[in-house]
């Protein structure tokens, strides 16, 4: 059962991140074109504003994928002190804290979503754009920040996953770092000796 559960939660992870590389892209070719038209002196209206609303939804889309795979902020220098069991106590009460925070926000953007229905809100500068959606995707955002936090929180609190201090963690590159390149020395022999 938690096989597939992880399976499924890491595909919806490479689905979302795959979705937030779509929309730096899209960044990306919004300042090119900018830069471009600039110098050109060719005016152009919305573009920046595109370029906000897709780095707003890059954040949002992206930050329960942080959440789940535990990649929050926190003071190392502090955290690494404390024992295993401490970090996550600490770190399954922010994931709680994290998921009260995100269904509050989720239904105020909720409440704004059907605002911006209700009222036909488009974008200032591009009037194509209808508002309701960005809330929309900001809404389905929050609720998947939702559930990985509380998937999280579940996992640390019944002891099926830990709080790596930064040390370990970077043992731990080190190790599969390491290890890649020791798979590839091999090949390269294995290549030399065909």
């Amino acid at each position: 059962m938690q096989g597939k559960l992880r399976s499924v939660l890491e595909k919806i992870e490479n689905g979302l991140i795959n979705v937030c590389v779509l929309f730096l892209i899209i960044i990306i070719a919004i300042i090119m074109f900018q830069i471009i038209t600039r110098r050109l002196g060719v005016a152009t209206s919305g573009t920046e504003e595109l370029a906000r609303y897709c780095y707003v939804l890059f954040v949002f889309i992206l930050w329960p994928v942080a959440a789940v795979r535990g990649q929050d902020l926190r003071i190392t220098v502090l955290f690494d002190i404390l024992s295993g069991r401490t970090r996550r106590i600490i770190m399954g009460i922010f994931h709680m804290v994290m998921a009260v925070y995100g269904s509050m926000f989720c239904y105020s953007m909720y409440v704004n979503m059907g605002n911006a229905f209700r009222g036909n809100l488009r974008a200032s500068t591009n009037r194509w754009i209808q508002m309701g959606w960005l809330y929309a995707v900001i809404v389905l955002a929050f609720l998947l920040l939702l559930a990985a936090n509380l998937i999280r929180a579940c996992l640390l609190f019944s002891g099926q996953e830990t709080v790596l201090t930064q040390e370990e963690q970077n043992s731990m590159e080190m190790e599969a770092e390491t290890k890649k390149i020791q798979k590839e020395l091999e090949n390269v022999e294995r290549g030399r000796n065909v």
